[in-house]
């Protein structure tokens, strides 16, 4: 629940460790001797000291975020993943009390405008932390595919070594992971006790998922892939990379194993003790939680009544859309087969232009439980940030894995490896191969110049998941460089994802230009407060990508109808989604009632199933696509109304990109201010 250190994540939270309580008494103390400094320095500090002193206690966190510690004066940090048992989560809130009262402590009206909006978002996001900080123990830091347990593998996986000094922290972490996962299971021993434990099905899916990981020890992906990075580096002798190596295995085989094995005997001996094999709404604040969910993740403050009606009015729109063009263009209400966008693998997304939903103005899911109230349902998506920021990454440091972690045809928020390397620079155009990522990547970032700022000039490398990885990753995710190494960036792309033309070239647009690429690098570029660049605001940054992967089906020119086609159909798709994920969490839908709904728009039982299964481990994870990117749309049509003729969409997106990821309020503020 946790979200201080969120750049790993997803969304998809891994929650690797919080502030000790001696970092409150050294922030107090530094600040009484800077009273005489004017207010503009101190804020400055202030921010600078949060930032060191949140990445002080996380060491993951640190090497994800910053290429030199040192210039930060980071690099005589004890190498750390930190805690996250309940005493520890509680010196968060602790931590989090004393940075809001040191916050409001500053004269607001002296403070510079950039200020002024750091300020307001460190405070929205603080208060919005300690408000649910009574349902603390409604986290969890596990889950089949997005928990801790299977994304700490990947984020091993993608550990930079830029030095020596990195590898040795490397291996320190592994031999950290035993006491990590005590913590966890420490915290699940807790919730247990509170009835708030995970239900039987998901505890034996992370097992199944912990043993699969550890089933083969000798050949764990960690060994090759490690290997393969130590091979890499040029300033390591041959006897070097042999002793890395050894000590890497023997670390992955003391430490690691042994750990996941802990887990599973953790978690199996509390086999039997979860109450509530549903929706969030079955848990006695579990409705409260979800609210804090949308809040927090999507930033959205809205009444989830209005979200959930701005999400059926959306569908309404979209369907009637799809319906139009299947027998303007098609002459048929069937037309062409239309995969971009499912909501999960296995979804039939065809089929949703053969049925119409049951409500005459909205799709509908009317409960026939008596436990539930009235209201309509959702889904989640598949694969992380997607996983890695939905489809695509969006934070640069978080790790998705398999199966839900965000919307089908998109990335994740971090994870993959390396391997296959196809370097790229964005000097030369050639015509787009529809099948050369490079090549359309180049295309992407001529087309967009009209209606976005441009950016500064970066290199991207195209890289392929590692075969070791495809499993477990999303089809394509952005991972986003530390913060003063941003000129260098990388996009992964899963050759298990077997993408048609259409769905590689809008998937790029959300991981590149003008997605998760281009708005990192655009707002890292701007030197935005420290502080920043920690916080966590996935609605914004999954939201922006996926409402320039919206905005990108307008650029292919091969086939526009089709394009158009796909457009709504995409956006129908994510929109059922997160309308399941507020039925199934908020207004308590079953899956029986979830599987009826689904049939009726023509999709199968297994369907229904696997996205039960999927929103169920990661609450609000759709919404944060789906609602960020209709949150951007209704940004957008206010910037229309008020510019009138004077509007251009490049004046729009340089406003929305300018301010960078905030609450969608504070957003609203800034565009208000602006216009």
């Amino acid at each position: 629940m946790p979200r201080f250190l969120s750049k790993l994540s997803r969304s998809r939270k891994i929650c690797l460790g919080f502030l000790l309580l001696f970092m409150i008494s050294f922030t107090a103390a530094a600040f009484r001797f800077r009273i005489f400094l004017p207010e503009t320095r101190r804020f400055e500090q202030f921010t600078e000291d949060v930032f060191r002193s949140e990445l002080a206690g996380n060491s993951l966190s640190l090497h994800y975020t910053v290429a030199d510690p040192s210039s930060y004066k980071l690099d005589q940090c004890e190498v750390t993943l930190g805690k996250s048992d309940p005493d520890s989560r509680k010196r968060y809130y602790a931590a989090a009390e004393n940075y809001l009262t040191t916050l409001q402590g500053f004269a607001y009206n002296k403070l510079t405008e950039t200020q002024k909006l750091t300020y307001d978002i460190f405070e929205d996001y603080l208060q919005t932390e300690l408000d649910a900080a009574s349902l603390m123990l409604y986290d969890e830091p596990l889950g089949p595919t997005l928990g801790v347990q299977a994304q700490l593998p990947i984020l091993f996986a993608e550990f930079p070594f830029r030095t020596k000094g990195d590898i040795e922290d490397y291996l320190t972490l592994l031999s950290q992971v035993p006491d990590y996962f005590r913590s966890i299971l420490s915290f699940e021993n807790a919730r247990s006790a509170n009835g708030l434990f995970m239900s039987d099905d998901c505890a034996q899916e992370v097992i199944a998922q912990c043993q699969k990981f550890i089933e083969a020890p000798e050949s764990n992906y960690l060994i090759g892939i490690f290997n393969d990075k130590i091979d890499a580096v040029t300033n390591l002798t041959a006897d070097e990379k042999i002793s890395y190596k050894n000590r890497n295995s023997q670390l992955l085989l003391s430490s690691v194993v042994p750990a996941y094995q802990e887990l599973i005997d953790g978690l199996s001996k509390l086999l039997g003790t979860g109450t509530n094999p549903m929706g969030l709404y079955y848990y006695p604040s579990g409705t409260n939680y979800y609210e804090y969910l949308v809040k927090s993740n999507v930033g959205d403050d809205r009444p989830i009544e209005e979200i959930e009606e701005a999400v059926k009015k959306q569908m309404v729109t979209d369907y009637a859309a799809i319906q139009k063009l299947l027998t303007t263009y098609y002459g048929t209400s069937s037309g062409p087969a239309l995969s971009n966008g499912a909501p999960s693998d296995t979804t039939q997304s065809g089929n949703t232009s053969s049925s119409t939903p049951q409500s005459g103005d909205a799709p509908s899911l009317t409960s026939q439980s008596g436990d539930a109230s009235s209201g309509t349902a959702q889904p989640d998506n598949a694969s992380s940030a997607n996983t890695q920021s939905g489809s695509a990454s969006s934070d640069g440091t978080q790790s998705g894995t398999t199966a839900p972690s965000q919307p089908a045809s998109s990335g994740s928020v971090l994870s993959g490896s390396e391997l296959s390397e196809a370097a790229w620079t964005v000097e030369t155009l050639a015509p787009a191969a529809r099948s050369d990522p490079a090549a359309i990547l180049n295309e992407l970032r001529q087309k967009i110049t009209q209606d976005f700022p441009v950016l500064p000039n970066v290199s991207c490398q195209i890289k392929y998941v590692h075969d070791s990885l495809q499993e477990y990753l999303s089809p394509a995710f952005y991972l986003t460089p530390a913060i003063d190494d941003y000129k260098n960036n990388v996009i992964y792309i899963n050759p298990a994802s077997n993408y048609n033309a259409l769905e590689l070239y809008t998937t790029l647009a959300h991981e590149g230009y003008p997605g998760h690429l281009y708005q990192s690098v655009y707002f890292t570029a701007g030197s935005p407060d420290l502080l920043r660049s920690i916080l966590n605001y996935d609605g914004y940054v999954e939201g922006w990508a996926t409402y320039v992967e919206m905005y990108s089906y307008s650029l292919w020119e091969d086939d526009p109808q089709l394009a158009e086609l796909s457009q709504h159909n995409r956006s129908f798709m994510l929109g059922l989604a997160s309308l399941l994920d507020i039925g199934i969490h908020y207004r308590g839908y079953s899956m029986e009632e979830v599987a009826a709904f689904l049939q009726k728009l023509g999709f199968q039982s297994s369907t229904a199933d696997s996205l039960y299964r999927s929103i169920l481990e990661a609450p609000a994870n759709y919404l944060q696509y789906y609602v960020g990117y209709l949150n951007f749309c209704d940004l957008r049509d206010y910037a229309k109304e008020k510019m009138g003729n004077q509007f251009t969409l490049k004046k729009y997106h340089t406003m929305i990109l300018d301010a960078g990821p905030a609450p969608f309020s504070i957003l609203r503020t800034c565009l208000e201010n602006a216009l």
